[in-house]
């Protein structure tokens, strides 16, 4: 993007648009009733392109208007969408008001910018961009019909890409169903001839749950899993926090190979029981509270064969029937995952069950793998074309097109117009709060004089 087509220009956010910076406002003003605006306080609300309320605020503090450009500056930083309504922001939020740039236009450089600007915050806890650094992003400003053809290419482009990556989801859908077809033949195969039924707490050594203690990303600390390591019956080793622990509760907590975790509580039941085999690469590491550790009596059953037996669809279709719960969190306890119903063949029945499921498995991992590339050259892909919109090379230049630079000017005036009927509209509320002043009188007070005796009698002899 260092050379620009002749009309275009490159300025700073702030030099094009009014910025205001989100503000939380006491938690006690916030309410599901719709009384107030809307609130948002990060990307939480977000969709593809409009905000969705779920949250209002009788009292907010900071106000962004419909179709202003909604930043999300912390835990995540980047992400983009248009407000749908005139709403309140909390300090996870920057509002984006460019008047005289199209929106789409503007919306879509920030999608470009996305990848950029999550590599930019800081903090330990939480990471976060600062207003230094929202006031100096780089903006590449196009002449304003030309803003509008660059946004309908990219509408254009951006459908094509969906329907492949429709396709692409519709593919990997049907894997997840032919994996569970595959695994519910097996281990129905398994638990019908197995002449040994059992309870699963018949084959626990010990069911323990997690630690309850607060993560975050120092890594002097111990590693924790939590519910997004526990993937497609695996440990997902991508996405790692961090806690302390004091050497008895360690020495407890902490996996070795063979241990088997379960998602015990989640707003979908569908997560509920799902499970993962920890390997020798996430030993020591300890397990979060949500997720319920198994260890197996090894004599008594692979974790291997229960691994599978746990994602065969007999047996989620019992783990949700006692996961199910109105109150919108779903949860399966100690007991409950005790008591689930398994079948215990042989030790050498269990090795030709897992070799039948790994032969048949390892066919689909080549589709696997297809559809996990297509899925980042989905996101490769959308990053090309917005790459080419805005540094000129997705639509042609019209040398007529008013330049950028006079658009700029433009802003600038309208902004010094809005600024300085700021100004007055400030004045004039001052001046209707100031309180006259009160002149003390500069005239010297009459002094009291006592009326005397004689007076007094001279005034009672005229009266008689």
């Amino acid at each position: 993007m260092s050379e620009l087509p002749e009309n275009w220009i490159k300025t700073k956010l702030v030099d094009v648009a009014k910025i205001i910076y989100g503000q939380s406002p006491p938690s006690a003003t916030y309410n599901t009733k719709s009384i107030g605006l809307p609130f948002f306080q990060g990307k939480t609300e977000f969709t593809e392109k409009y905000t969705v309320a779920r949250k209002w605020c009788s009292v907010p503090t900071k106000i962004a208007e419909q179709d202003d450009i909604l930043l999300s500056i912390r835990a995540p930083v980047g992400p983009t969408n248009l407000a749908s309504e005139k709403c309140g922001i909390g300090r996870g939020l920057a509002a984006i008001r460019a008047s005289l740039i199209n929106k789409n236009y503007l919306r879509f450089f920030f999608k470009y910018l996305e990848p950029q600007l999550s590599t930019q915050g800081t903090g330990t806890t939480f990471k976060a961009i600062t207003k230094t650094v929202v006031d100096a992003i780089p903006i590449v400003i196009a002449p304003l019909n030309e803003q509008t053809q660059i946004v309908e290419k990219i509408e254009e482009l951006f459908s094509k890409i969906d329907a492949g990556e429709a396709a692409t989801s519709n593919a990997e859908k049907l894997l997840d169903n032919y994996q569970r077809k595959l695994l519910d033949e097996y281990t129905y195969e398994v638990f019908e001839k197995s002449s040994k039924k059992a309870k699963l707490g018949d084959v626990i050594k010990d069911i323990r749950y997690g630690t309850s203690k607060k993560c975050g990303r120092d890594k002097s600390k111990k590693p924790v899993l939590r519910i997004p390591n526990v993937s497609n019956g695996d440990i997902d080793l991508s996405d790692i926090k961090y806690a302390d622990f004091e050497k008895t509760e360690y020495e407890k907590l902490k996996l070795i190979a063979g241990d088997i975790l379960i998602v015990r509580s989640n707003g979908s039941a569908t997560l509920v029981g799902k499970s993962a085999l920890v390997g020798q690469e996430a030993e020591g590491y300890v397990y979060a509270g949500y997720l319920i550790r198994l260890r197996l009596e090894q004599s008594k059953i692979l974790p291997k064969f229960l691994n599978y037996y746990l994602h065969s669809p007999r047996i989620r279709k019992h783990i949700e029937m006692q996961a199910r719960s109105t109150s919108g969190v779903h949860n399966i306890n100690s007991t409950e995952v005790a008591a689930l119903p398994i079948a215990l063949p042989s030790i050498p029945e269990q090795l030709e069950a897992i070799e039948k499921i790994e032969s048949a498995l390892s066919s689909l991992s080549a589709l696997r793998k297809w559809v996990e590339r297509s899925k980042t050259d989905v996101t490769k892909l959308r990053q090309s074309v917005l790459k080419m919109a805005f540094s000129g090379q997705l639509v042609g230049q019209d040398p007529k097109d008013e330049p950028a630079s006079v658009l700029l000017e433009r802003i600038r005036a309208e902004r010094q117009v809005v600024q300085v009927k700021s100004y007055k509209v400030k004045a004039d509320k001052k001046a209707k709060n100031v309180k006259p002043i009160k002149m003390k009188s500069t005239k010297a007070p009459i002094a009291y004089k006592k009326p005397s005796i004689k007076m007094n009698i001279k005034k009672r002899k005229r009266a008689a």
